[in-house]
């Protein structure tokens, strides 16, 4: 951060210091030469940086984070709000997936646990087909292949 500092300060002493000079010279050419010669300073005062064999590194850290402690029932109130956020989303995948074969009006129940550790286990999804001319093992490994689910988590059953 202080490298940062001292680039500032020497750009504006560098922009001062060209704004001095330019209100001393003369008008007509002698301006206008000094005002290119000028320009070329402050850019390499701009770039300066870049040309220093030094190895600066300008890196933020983070401040940490000031965690207060929660209340059981915070955690627990949200914790259920992300297991509910776990289903909702597996069941929006599957029908999804079951709306891609164009099977519509199937019932999806997503049943999932939050284990010791505060996560979230899928234990199983359950997709009630319509009667018709539905596989339900190819719904089955269709919903495997979205989800990611091992085939024993996924049932499919037909009305």
């Amino acid at each position: 951060m202080e490298a940062l500092r001292t680039w500032a300060i020497c750009v504006a002493i560098s922009a001062l210091a060209a704004g001095i000079l330019w209100l001393l010279t003369p008008k007509g050419s002698v301006q206008k030469a000094l005002q290119a010669l000028i320009a070329v300073f402050l850019l390499c005062a701009f770039l300066s940086p870049l040309f220093t064999q030094s190895e600066t590194t300008l890196a933020w850290v983070a401040p940490e984070p000031q965690n207060a402690p929660a209340s059981p029932e915070l955690e627990k109130t949200l914790r259920e709000q992300q297991r509910r956020a776990v289903e909702q989303a597996l069941t929006q995948q599957a029908q999804n997936v079951l709306a891609d074969r164009g099977i519509e009006g199937a019932e999806i129940l997503v049943q999932t646990d939050i284990l010791e550790d505060g996560s979230i286990e899928i234990v199983t999804v359950q997709a009630m087909l319509p009667a018709g001319d539905v596989n339900p093992e190819t719904i089955r490994a269709a919903l495997r292949d979205a989800t990611g689910l091992p085939l024993e988590r996924i049932v499919c059953d037909t009305n």
